[in-house]
């Protein structure tokens, strides 16, 4: 993998404002991956490191839904209340579809107005004061009760509206899948990952061996807490992984194997600018995307940052991770895209 200048200026950049930063790239190019490991130095050997993939759980969490569709057990179309039985299947709830577009209507995170206030009261915090905000702390543990309470509170037309990123969508979503197979999110979750994908990598889990402690602003924060004990928000952004994994799973969504990561595919217009939407995955559209369009997903949560994209048509993947939050890795993603993919990597 041969990183043009562009990128090694954005690698540097975030090295000199985040220096306690390990950066891991990874690179797909038909079969064959390769690996890059930096930190505040420079580029060193390569070891495997695992990170939290925040928002990239997502798109297990509509895989793990495809495979359902794919048996039959479950209908895009299908309302949610179908499969939850504290909601009333005679009253209108979001499809399952709407759920995974982000197009079902319910704001991003399932927070009173007093909770919400105290997360942007510490984010400003962290930002002026440099300090770790203890932001996902400060969402508490999102319970079965909870769930279910944020459902019944939002009153929602049978339509699909403008779309609108949701954590809560998804954490929705994976309940439904969850009741249909009858077993808990971090059970059923890691089976898939096992048996279904074979990624022995990625895991429901924070505290492992290989994980690294994030940061923030250059400050210690350690892992998340939010996910750590039955946090029915954990199919929204709960995994960990590491780059080999991600690379592998992007192939799997190339070849299509897995049949049923196919579903995942499909495109649904969002009416945004540069976008349209698979079940969970972003389809990027806008210029010369149309005709060869990536799909891809970014993470982020208080101390990780991250960003998977791959282009079935040319059989490419690449992966960035680290452990600085509040960083966006698209940059360095679509800097290495455009680099020679005949090159031997």
């Amino acid at each position: 993998m041969k990183i043009n200048e562009k990128a090694q200026e954005l690698i540097k950049k975030l090295m000199i404002e985040n220096p306690n930063t390990i950066l891991t790239i990874g690179y797909l190019y038909k079969g064959k991956k390769s690996f890059k490991l930096f930190d505040a130095i420079g580029e060193i050997p390569y070891k495997s490191h695992a990170y939290e993939i925040a928002s990239i759980s997502k798109v297990f969490t509509t895989s793990l839904l495809a495979k359902y569709l794919h048996e039959g057990k479950m209908s895009l179309d299908d309302s949610v209340a179908k499969y939850i039985p504290e909601l009333e299947e005679d009253k209108y709830y979001p499809t399952l579809r709407r759920l995974a577009t982000h197009t079902a209507g319910y704001k991003t995170e399932a927070l009173t107005n007093w909770e919400i206030a105290k997360v942007l009261f510490k984010a400003i915090q962290t930002r002026i004061l440099k300090k770790p905000s203890g932001y996902f702390d400060a969402f508490g543990k999102v319970d079965y009760e909870k769930l279910i309470w944020f459902t019944e509170k939002n009153k929602l037309e049978d339509r699909d509206y403008e779309w609108g990123y949701s954590d809560y969508s998804v954490a929705l979503l994976g309940e439904a899948v969850c009741q249909a197979a009858g077993t808990p999110y971090p059970k059923l979750m890691a089976e898939f990952l096992k048996h279904d994908l074979g990624l022995t990598n990625t895991k429901t889990i924070v505290d492992r061996p290989d994980m690294l402690d994030g940061y923030l602003y250059n400050h210690h924060v350690g892992t998340m807490k939010l996910y750590r004990s039955d946090d029915y928000a954990a199919p929204a952004g709960g995994l960990t992984s590491t780059a080999q994994d991600l690379l592998e799973f992007a192939q799997m969504n190339i070849e299509e194997n897995p049949k049923f990561l196919g579903l995942t595919h499909e495109c649904f217009p969002t009416n945004q600018q540069g976008f349209d939407m698979g079940l969970g995955w972003w389809i990027w559209n806008e210029g010369d995307n149309a005709k060869n369009p990536p799909f891809g997903h970014t993470g982020g949560s208080e101390g990780f940052s991250t960003s998977l994209t791959f282009i079935k048509e040319r059989e490419t993947a690449v992966v960035i991770l680290t452990n600085a939050g509040s960083y966006s890795p698209s940059e360095i993603s679509n800097e290495i895209f455009r680099g020679n993919w005949e090159e031997e990597i």
